[in-house]
Parts: C-alpha cells; structure tokens; sequence
C-alpha cells in the first residue's frame, strides 16, 4: 500500500520512506477536520517504516559512536531524528561527538536536550563541555 504524507504548509519538507507518496494539501489548514484526518492518517499509515528506519539510524550511530566515527555518529542521528522518534541518548551520542569534534555550541544545544530526555549523566558532559568553551 501506498501511503500519503501529507504536507500542510506550502514549501514544506517530508522526509519519506520507501514507498511513501509526499502529496502537498491545497488547503494548507491544520485545524479543517478533513486535512487533520489525512495528516494522521499519513502518520498512522508510515510509523512503522518510520521507526524501521529510526531503529537502523540509532544503531549506526551507536556503531560510530563506540568506533569514534565523530560524523558518522552525526549523520546518524540526524537521520534517525528524522523519523520522528528520538531517545534521549541519541541527542547525548551527537553532544559527544560535536565536543569530540570541537563543535562546543552544538554539544551543549544536545547535551541540554538529553538532559530534557531523561539522560542526567549528560549534566556532566555540559559542564564539561561549558568549560572547554571558556578555555576555547
């Protein structure tokens, strides 16, 4: 089956997977009930390829982070990210590879969202990171 994923906002992006469909609504409205059921639909109808595809991103990445493959483990996340799922360990494997890399603005952006997410050993990479930004 086909599925639709349905973009809403004129110029808007999708990320599609395998044989998804990307169809632009013309009423571009989220609050019209018949556009609201096709964009859960669209939704309903992807979640499970979408979390294929997050499931294979996360563990890439997860790969490429215990390798030391610093934008592997970017590329990765991002990707998985994408899919709409997310864990907040993802945004801590980005975090560490973004200080690894020297990227110190990134590194704290993802070690505050992984702190959001539940992952508090993230509390120790920020202030880490906070002071190599000083010392920067």
């Amino acid at each position: 089956m086909i599925a639709l994923m349905c973009l809403v906002a004129v110029g808007g992006k999708a990320q599609t997977f395998g044989n998804d469909q990307v169809v632009v609504s013309p009423l571009g409205n989220l609050y019209d009930d018949a556009t609201m059921e096709m964009a859960l639909r669209a939704a309903r109808e992807t979640a499970p390829r979408r979390h294929q595809a997050y499931e294979f991103y996360s563990e890439q990445a997860y790969e490429a982070y215990r390798n030391g493959r610093w934008n592997d483990v970017i590329n990765n996340v991002n990707s998985a990210l994408k899919t709409g799922f997310y864990n907040g360990s993802l945004y801590f494997f980005r975090g560490f590879a973004y200080e690894s890399l020297g990227y110190f603005k990134y590194a704290k952006k993802d070690y505050k969202m992984a702190i959001k997410n539940g992952v508090y050993e993230a509390n120790t990479a920020l202030e880490r990171v906070k002071q190599k930004a000083k010392r920067k």
